[in-house]
């Protein structure tokens, strides 16, 4: 992308105000904690999903933020994490935390925003002309987790509810859980999906789709294109997931209420706990609202998507992951990867409690909206 002499003091001129209402922002932080004592740090624990990615970037703005990152690799892990103690927070998709509360693994989580609203593709190869799930019937698909496959966690949740919209049910498809590292090579170079020993032996078919979320969807049609395997075929987002959830109006039609926070009800409900919740939610939205205005000013961007792909690899590197800047970077300037913070819980909670309810099967507790 060519950048101009006037895109370039535009790109100045938005960091200095950028710089400006950080440094205030910061400052009010700063100046908050000063007036407390004993402050215990928020304990937040998250896959590498996206909803980390705007506490990687606030961590990264304020290194005194007072909140402790819990990185996890697996659902499981999440539960393993709050039942030993180690969790005072969750960074998840809405409806993992739901599913969490009326299993009754972690009963104590209240959603106290939501903020992650659009991101998940169904991709397959372009020449198959792919739009709908229909044509996916009787075909090989990949679920496919930043970790692990997602079996049971959120991207086989959605995945499972967008085929419910679509009238279709797990046993329409030849499905295989893969972490996104394994599912993706497979995608581009059209490998039999029984070549891994994780899915079924019989299943000797390509896949035709793969469910994903961003910002690995933008980076497998990146992988595609960029590919000099003679096997490689070119990938694109065939089936926008949002826009398969027609019955609610609480939101645009290509969105969805998918990630956010939750916290546990004994920390809420601290008097010296919950300034700390505040301080940290509030960085947090900053941090998103940041992503998403850097949309159109790409130097802003990269320092962004630098500082993001810089904390995925700290604190996830350990699972084998890492995320090229580049790749995060245009997933948000495309709006594929949308935060946003002006729709609050109340706002939307009649048509929240439905989707939830319509995702995992069952209706969280009223006790679960507790939006600040």
């Amino acid at each position: 992308m060519q950048i101009t002499r006037h895109s370039q003091q535009k790109n100045v001129r938005w960091l200095t105000r950028f710089s400006i209402a950080l440094t205030l922002a910061m400052g009010f932080i700063q100046s908050t904690l000063a007036a407390q004592t004993n402050i215990t740090p928020l304990r937040v624990v998250s896959t590498p999903n996206p909803n980390v990615f705007p506490l990687l970037l606030a961590m990264k703005q304020n290194p005194q933020l007072p909140v402790s990152l819990v990185p996890v690799g697996t659902g499981s892990d999440i539960v393993n994490a709050f039942s030993s103690g180690q969790g005072d927070a969750l960074l998840s998709m809405t409806y993992t935390a739901a599913q969490d509360v009326t299993s009754g693994k972690i009963p104590q989580l209240e959603l106290i925003s939501v903020n992650f609203w659009r991101g998940f593709w169904i991709l397959a190869p372009k020449s198959a002309q792919i739009n709908q799930f229909s044509q996916l019937a009787n075909d090989g698909v990949l679920i496919a987790g930043p970790t692990a496959g997602g079996k049971s966690g959120g991207p086989d949740l959605i995945f499972q509810a967008a085929a419910r919209q679509a009238g279709m049910g797990a046993s329409s498809f030849n499905l295989c859980y893969l972490p996104v590292m394994q599912a993706a090579p497979m995608m581009v170079q059209q490998q039999p999906m029984n070549s891994n020993v994780t899915c079924v032996p019989t299943d000797s078919m390509a896949p035709t789709g793969i469910s994903l979320v961003e910002p690995a969807a933008t980076g497998l049609v990146m992988q595609s294109k960029m590919s000099t395997s003679g096997n490689a075929v070119a990938i694109n987002k065939a089936i926008d997931v949002q826009t398969l959830f027609t019955d609610y109006k609480a939101w645009p039609h290509t969105e969805l209420p998918h990630g956010g926070m939750s916290v546990l009800a004994s920390v809420l409900d601290d008097p010296q706990r919950l300034p700390v919740v505040n301080t940290v939610l509030a960085a947090y939205r900053a941090a998103a609202q940041n992503m998403m205005a850097a949309r159109n000013h790409p130097i802003i961007l990269m320092f962004i998507s630098r500082a993001i792909a810089h904390g995925i690899t700290t604190y996830y590197g350990q699972y084998g992951l890492s995320i090229p800047a580049p790749v995060i970077a245009m997933a948000i300037q495309s709006g594929n990867m949308v935060f946003r913070n002006d729709l609050s819980i109340n706002a939307v909670q009649p048509d929240l409690g439905l989707f939830l309810t319509d995702v995992v099967g069952s209706a969280p507790p009223a006790s679960f909206y507790h939006p600040l």
